[in-house]
């Protein structure tokens, strides 16, 4: 069952939420603080027993270097300083922006020179921001991509573990960059203003827990975690216990105020050398549980192999390199990109397999991508145009093409959103379309036979279809389809008038977005379509059918009449003849012979009589000219009334409007309801029926209702029903056999009345 969304208060907080706890933590922590323009902690041993090690520099007027190691400031040991609050300590040291400090550092000038000390004077400024973002820019992408994947997941799926865990990431994500990639300044070590950075590292710590919590939930919550509640919290706990494990085994045995300080601030170390093992270990063994689940597999194959990739990547190029040779193989940097593949992957997976509708998404992200870059280039192209070929000023050149830009944003959108509309779901945002290009088709259809097919090609191109099909049901079923089915395939029910005729089949195709639940009005809509061509191509079948019964049926009767007259009634009135001519001649030789011939050609008179009454007796029942329909069939209910004790007591109901009938109507009417009759003696145990017969303006209603037995469990029409039904076909209506309402069964049959005018 699909999960409702939220409402748009809830929208506007899940997506407004990330960027407030990202814009809220960097203006806490970065915004008005003083600063060096230096990061340290990057490596595990970065902090000496007597200086901090410089790992970059992002002041660009800073005379420091990386790879400079600050021993003092201000002629104090940065030990001493970063050791606690003596008169000396952090607490009598209060730096602000504007002072001048004086760092003196151990620098060698490059390979193989000697290292010495230099005093270098730094001013303090407020923290360069945009330096820092935009050296490492990579981290950017990353942050972009989770907080759209996973921001629009939560919306659509508020209570998926998965989507929870996925948004947790995100929030945590921005606090994370004063650890990484942000990091420390040898300032706040010396200072003791170290909250920013621990409290970043704390944040890394809970982000490794999300992975492993998602891990375990996607794509579905595992019973077990039903039953062992603890375990979410212990995957968010895990990478806080890890670092309790290392304090227990390296603390003692490291000596030195700043190793120290950096052992117990460094948290989230021990967990990015063992949370990726335990990440992949969560998805191999919930890959392993779903066995026999394809469904979930192929869920789970996009978002696995994408971060085992990058998990790999990271130990591999990263981690292993840093703890033999000190320094990763590939900058952290460009590490951090191997990442972004991962909530793509989840958005593949969910696109394809709609664990979440991303459909909006994708086709929006797309949509201003293009937008944005078609008209970045063409301000661009007004500003170079307007600056060097038309020489206008230069302060008007960005007025004319912001002018342009904005004339043009709202039909550039239109018809970018079009254009990629149509080449990734074909016209499904363009139900008219869709409907316009099916009559064009159909009007140029020639042959009814050929109508599915033509709807079937129509729908598959139209909406990108890799299969389509047809279904009808009923005695004239057939299947028309298009392409090969796969076990995506959608079957969407054919209804006309509150009945099933059929059934449609439509498959967007293995790796193609898949209809959602924004598609579900035009899929209705083509539904009712459908059931009406359907309804329309069935009464056309039907109608070709009994026209050949029809004609079938008139040549078999000629071909009968024609027998009976030359095998019975023609030898009987010309042997009539023959002995009406030899009693001619013999009344003036043999007068007793001549009477005697006379005489045997009355019976054979009556004899030819009874031939013609029976050829005409067979052509409509007698009774109907004698008595009426309504007579009729009160004459015929007191022969089945007559059958003995287990015969039911029948009578016949009828308005004194049902007379006169045309005379096709009574014939039909007649024979319906004497096979009613004789299935309701024959099969129903019943102990009465009832014959009702009623008119309208355009149709005489007939119905044969009984109180016995009812149908059965599994009913099928027989040869009898089967002939009422095509009675009433033939004359363009219908008959339905029901259980009654009271029990029993009911049998209803319309026959339309044309008067002539």
């Amino acid at each position: 069952m699909d999960e409702p969304g939220l409402r748009l208060p809830g929208v506007v907080a899940l997506a407004v939420l990330p960027l407030l706890v990202a814009f809220g933590w960097l203006a806490l922590t970065r915004f008005d603080t003083p600063s060096d323009g230096t990061v340290t902690g990057r490596a595990a041993h970065g902090w000496l027993t007597d200086g901090i090690i410089v790992d970059e520099v992002y002041a660009a007027d800073s005379p420091l270097r990386a790879g400079d190691v600050v021993v003092s400031l201000n002629g104090i040991g940065v030990d001493h300083l970063a050791g606690g609050p003596r008169t000396h300590g952090p607490r009598a040291l209060a730096p602000r922006v504007g002072d001048v400090v004086t760092y003196r550092v151990e620098r060698a000038d490059g390979p193989g020179h000697a290292v010495r000390p230099v005093d270098l004077p730094v001013r303090l400024a407020r923290y360069p921001l945009a330096a820092g973002v935009g050296a490492h820019w990579a981290v950017l992408p990353l942050a972009a991509t989770m907080y759209v994947v996973a921001t629009f997941v939560v919306v659509r799926r508020p209570r998926q573990p998965a989507a929870r865990a996925l948004y947790t990431i995100t929030v945590l994500l921005p606090v994370t960059g004063t650890s990484f990639p942000l990091g420390a300044q040898v300032l706040e070590v010396v200072a003791g203003r170290l909250w920013p950075y621990v409290l970043g590292d704390l944040a890394n710590c809970l982000v490794w827990g999300g992975l492993l919590h998602f891990a375990l939930v996607f794509p579905e919550r595992p019973a077990f975690l039903s039953r062992w509640r603890g375990l979410v919290a212990a995957t968010y706990l895990s990478p806080f216990a890890l670092h309790a494990v290392r304090l227990i085994l390296a603390l003692s045995g490291t000596h030195g105020t700043l190793p120290r300080l950096q052992l117990l601030t460094l948290i989230s170390q021990p967990a990015a050398h063992v949370q990726p093992f335990a990440v992949g270990i969560a998805m191999v063994t919930g890959y392993r549980r779903r066995q026999g689940d394809d469904l979930a597999r192929r869920r789970m194959r996009w978002a696995f192999v994408a971060f085992a990739t990058a998990a790999v990547a990271y130990l591999g190029l990263g981690q292993l390199p840093s703890r033999i040779w000190g320094r990763p193989l590939v900058p952290w940097d460009w590490m951090v990109l191997l990442f972004i593949p991962f909530p793509v992957a989840l958005g593949l997976a969910v696109l394809r397999y709609r664990l979440f509708d991303i459909q909006i998404m994708l086709r929006r992200s797309i949509v201003f991508g293009a937008l944005t870059a078609a008209l970045g280039g063409l301000y661009l192209l007004v500003v170079t145009a307007s600056s060097g070929l038309v020489h206008v000023p230069s302060a008007a050149a960005p007025f004319a093409a912001s002018l342009a830009v904005a004339l043009l944003f709202g039909p550039l959108r239109t018809q970018v959103h079009r254009l990629v509309s149509r080449a990734l779901f074909g016209d499904r945002d363009d139900p008219f379309e869709v409907m316009n290009r099916l009559s064009r088709r159909l009007e140029a259809t020639a042959s009814a036979d050929s109508v599915l097919a033509s709807l079937v090609e129509t729908l598959a191109e139209t909406l990108r279809l890799s299969y389509a099909a047809i279904t009808l049901r009923g005695p004239d079923a057939q299947t028309v389809q298009y392409g090969v089915p796969s076990d995506t395939a959608v079957r969407i029910p054919i209804t006309h008038a509150g009945e099933q005729v059929g059934h449609l089949e439509i498959d967007a195709g293995r790796g193609r977005e898949p209809f959602g639940v924004a598609d579900q009005r035009l899929l209705d809509g083509l539904a009712r379509q459908i059931g009406v061509i359907s309804q329309n191509l069935l009464l056309e079948t039907r109608l070709r059918h009994s026209l050949e019964r029809a004609v079938t049926a008139r040549e078999e009767e000629r071909r009968r009449l024609r027998r009976d007259l030359h095998d019975r009634l023609g030898p009987t009135l010309a042997s009539v003849g023959f002995q009406a001519e030899l009693a001619g001649s013999l009344v003036a030789t043999d007068p007793d012979r001549a009477r005697q011939i006379l005489a045997g050609l009355g019976s054979a008179q009556r004899e030819a009589v009874a031939d013609l009454r029976r050829l005409v007796d067979g052509l409509r029942p007698p009774v109907l000219d004698r008595l009426g329909l309504v007579g009729a069939l009160r004459e015929r209910a007191g022969v089945f009334g007559a059958g003995g004790g287990s015969a039911p007591a029948v009578s016949v109901e009828a308005g004194p409007d049902v007379e006169p009938l045309p005379a096709a109507v009574e014939v039909a009417a007649f024979h319906i309801t004497q096979e009613a009759l004789t299935n309701v003696v024959r099969h129903a145990g019943a102990a009465r029926c009832v014959v009702r017969l009623r008119r309208d303006a355009t149709a005489l209603l007939v119905e044969v209702e009984d109180d016995g037995r009812g149908l059965s469990r599994g009913f099928r029409a027989g040869v009898g029903l089967g002939a009422i039904r095509e009675r009433a076909v033939e004359l363009g209506g219908s008959a339905t056999v029901t259980p009654g309402p009271d029990g029993g069964t009911l049998v209803r049959a319309r026959l339309p009345v044309r008067t002539e005018s």
